[in-house]
């Protein structure tokens, strides 16, 4: 058994081609909604109810219990989150990609879209190779604050990596044959995709063996919420499930005591990885059936 570690401050370490990541995160006890303030007390109370709503989306993630996809608002700005994905099969199998949501600044009042922007190198035809932001619009109209939340975000991410073929197909034909999309953010990888599988799946191979290589460099943020990986320390793992079992949690988790915020992950066996991508998908195909064409619908 291979054990692994992702924590907020911490790198370096061996390669490994499988992930399979149980994952405990948590917010510095600092982190609250209180941290900002304005020169104006109505404005005040906007940007602290807003902090309470962007920490509301956050237990609504650890509620849905996804697998292979973490999330995280940063500490210094409630509308700007660190994400990672891990994936374990299909086109994209063993690849791990880095993002991060900008929520608009009047999150969640607005029906402007998040922006979902990959800070590791990703080919995808719903990706724009200029800027790596990711295209919402085949699954998002507008944002709806009382339908949508980030989760949402992070299910759409991993369907269009689960399934990158059924993520461009526009519709189907009586017969069965998949209509693909015209237009998409990457026209170069919506042709090859659509025309010729092997050429992509070689190309999306490629970076995906780019993503272990770089899979433990070093933070390029020093936000203590950035997400980093490294290789499990079982002294260290011990401490953090003791100190998260610790009934004086407060005391335990104290900024001036401890290290801030870990995020502890392991690689269990390939049984156990088997059977948590079976879950996962199953949750994907659930809600792909709601989906227009066929695995992505817009609402």
């Amino acid at each position: 058994m291979c054990h692994y570690m992702l924590s907020t401050l911490a790198s370096g370490g061996v390669h490994s081609s499988k992930f399979n990541i149980t994952i405990y995160l948590t917010l510095q006890k600092s982190w609250t909604p209180t941290m900002w303030f304005s020169c104006n007390n109505t404005e005040q109370c906007a940007v602290v109810r807003q902090g309470y709503q962007v920490l509301a989306e956050y237990h609504l993630i650890e509620q849905e219990q996804l697998k292979n996809i973490y999330a995280i608002p940063s500490y210094a700005s409630a509308l700007h989150w660190y994400g990672i994905i891990f994936i374990h099969s299909g086109f994209y199998a063993e690849s791990m990609f880095r993002f991060s949501i900008m929520l608009p600044e009047n999150f969640p009042n607005v029906t402007s879209l998040p922006t979902v922007i990959f800070t590791t190198a990703c080919y995808h035809p719903h990706i724009r190779p200029q800027t790596q932001s990711l295209d919402l619009s085949p699954f998002f109209t507008e944002w709806r604050k009382d339908y949508h939340h980030v989760w949402h975000l992070l299910k759409y991410i991993q369907a269009i990596f689960a399934d990158p073929e059924s993520s461009i197909c526009s519709c189907v034909t009586p017969s069965g044959e998949r209509v693909y999309m015209e237009e998409a953010n990457n026209m170069e990888a919506l042709t090859m995709l659509s025309t010729d599988r092997v050429a992509f799946i070689n190309k999306v191979q490629q970076l995906a063996e780019f993503t272990r290589e770089h899979i433990y460099d070093s933070p390029t943020s020093s936000d203590p919420h950035y997400i980093v990986v490294e290789p499990c320390c079982s002294e260290r793992h011990e401490k953090i499930m003791e100190q998260l079992k610790s009934t004086s949690w407060k005391e335990a988790t104290a900024i001036d005591t401890l290290p801030p915020a870990e995020c502890l992950a392991c690689i269990d066996s390939s049984r156990q990885m088997d059977e948590e991508e079976a879950n996962q998908l199953a949750k994907l195909s659930a809600m792909n059936g709601r989906m227009k064409h066929p695995k992505l619908q817009r609402y």
